[in-house]
């Protein structure tokens, strides 16, 4: 994934979802944005329960 334009990618990404979601925060659409990120690019460890 392209860092240069990942901001641009995510804010683009961002608008969408408020657009279509307008009861959910910009904090916690921004934060889902960033995790989904992080997920595609494989930078998550599963949770075990013990």
């Amino acid at each position: 994934m392209d860092m240069d334009k990942m901001p641009n990618e995510r804010s683009a990404k961002i608008e969408r979802i408020m657009q279509d979601n307008p009861e959910l925060s910009y904090e916690f659409v921004r934060q889902l944005t960033i995790a989904l990120e992080e997920v595609e690019a494989d930078k998550v460890e599963p949770y075990e329960l013990e």
